[in-house]
């Protein structure tokens, strides 16, 4: 998972055990650099450093790198109010998050993000020309069976409280993870496949946390 830390432009790798994408990436938490890539992509991560004007308010692009500038400047297209906020006891979905929704930064070809996951598709491609597919445009809503039952998640497991989810109903979430897609897409008969999104879990914002990522 790539951090879409929107606010304040802090990136980072996480998750999961080191696959050959990761180290072609040099992404290692000794690496004197967070990734190793071609320079030119380099240099465009490198020489990200945004000057947001607030993190609820409009994002100024003043005083960006060119390409960041334009990356902010893309107008998102988030979900319909009416099919995040609903009247449901459940609903646990703050203004805060939906601002956030609909940014889709990793399909931004200039964003930090946008850039980190070509790379990734660039070594499968060149290690595995054809096989994956790639699938980056999944809806963010989907059912507590997708997020939590095929993920083999207990029933009693802490990440369904609503301290750690956002529900939209009782039966539907902010999928926590790209994974919730796992199952329907290896029934639609893929077998090998990439699949990049925002996800959303609740928590404290800090150096190193954000609630959408």
């Amino acid at each position: 998972h790539l951090c879409n830390r929107q606010d304040i432009g802090i990136m980072r790798l996480c998750g999961g055990p080191a696959s050959g994408a990761m180290r072609a990436l040099n992404a290692t938490r000794h690496a004197p650099a967070p990734v190793s890539l071609a320079p030119a992509a380099a240099a465009r991560i490198l020489s990200f450093t945004p000057a947001f004007s607030s993190a609820r308010g409009p994002l100024s692009t003043r005083g960006l790198p060119k390409f960041v500038a334009r990356a902010v400047a893309e107008k998102s297209v988030a979900p319909p109010r009416e099919k995040i906020f609903t009247a449901d006891p459940a609903n646990n979905i703050s203004d805060y998050i939906y601002e956030k929704m609909g940014m889709n930064l990793h399909q931004q070809r200039d964003h930090p993000i946008g850039v980190i996951k070509q790379a990734i598709y660039d070594y499968f491609d060149k290690n595995h020309p054809g096989k994956f597919t790639k699938i980056d445009d999944l809806f963010p809503v989907v059912s507590t069976v997708q997020n939590f039952d095929e993920m083999l998640v207990p029933a009693d497991h802490i990440s369904r409280s609503s301290n750690d989810t956002y529900y939209v109903t009782q039966d539907t979430v902010l999928r926590c993870h790209t994974s919730a897609h796992q199952a329907e897409t290896l029934r639609s008969g893929e077998r090998a496949f990439l699949v990049t999104g925002d996800v959303y879990r609740r928590g404290s914002i800090d150096a190193t946390h954000h609630p959408g990522f």
